[in-house]
């Protein structure tokens, strides 16, 4: 069995970080103070300087000279874009994975959707969410392509973190649920036009429940 190599003090820092964003600890549009961070995490301030670096590349920090980090914030018009991208980028990936091993895609999904079930009965949103994001990561695993994995992964964390915000919504997991059952039957039937329409409304009603977040943020601040 081949040794793991330890991890390295940034990718301690970009873990920890990444995870904090993507399950809310950290929030939308909170400053980042290295020295806290670095302080909490029992490192140098270079480390934490590094994965910043990285989150920023990934589009889950804002830095800004003179003022330092900042967890992102997303306009509804970038969430339009990013719906925009995963219907891209997701129906092609299907399309490949139909092709190339339709029956291992079906059998890792229903894998993926018995757990679901099992976290959704215990109520344990964060078991959910990393069971979404694992659904539609076997897209991509399947469709054995580097190229649009890498596409997909450099924004997944963004990804997760809207699936996270999102969850918090009424009824938003028992809909995303039944959708991912429905998207499974097609699947195990090979009928990728339908795959293709229900992906299609299942990304879409993430853009439409954002703006209804949004809009309902706005009421609060008015009040």
């Amino acid at each position: 069995m081949a040794l793991q190599r330890p991890k390295s003090l940034r990718e301690l820092a970009l873990e920890f970080l990444r995870e904090r964003i993507i399950d809310g600890t950290f929030q939308m549009g909170q400053v980042l103070s290295e020295r806290r961070i670095s302080e909490e995490l029992g490192v140098s301030k270079s480390p934490v300087r590094e994965a910043l670096a990285q989150l920023r590349d990934e589009g889950l920090v804002h830095i800004e000279p003179q003022k330092g980090a900042r967890v992102f914030n997303l306009t509804e018009n970038e969430v339009v874009q990013i719906c925009d991208f995963r219907q891209a980028i997701e129906s092609a990936s299907f399309e490949l994975a139909l092709q190339r091993n339709r029956a291992g895609l079906a059998a890792d999904m229903e894998n993926v959707v018995e757990m679901m079930a099992i976290s959704k009965a215990k109520n344990d949103d964060d078991a959910y969410i990393a069971l979404d994001n694992q659904f539609h990561q076997l897209i991509f695993e399947h469709a054995d392509n580097y190229y649009l994995a890498a596409s997909y992964s450099r924004y997944a964390g963004k990804i997760a973190a809207l699936r996270k915000l999102l969850s918090r919504l009424p009824k938003h997991t028992d809909l995303s649920f039944n959708e991912h059952k429905a998207i499974i039957r097609a699947v195990h039937s090979g009928d990728l036009s339908t795959i293709k329409k229900l992906l299609a409304e299942h990304i879409d009603r993430t853009r439409k429940a954002y703006s209804m977040a949004l809009s309902s943020l706005h009421a609060s601040d008015d009040k």
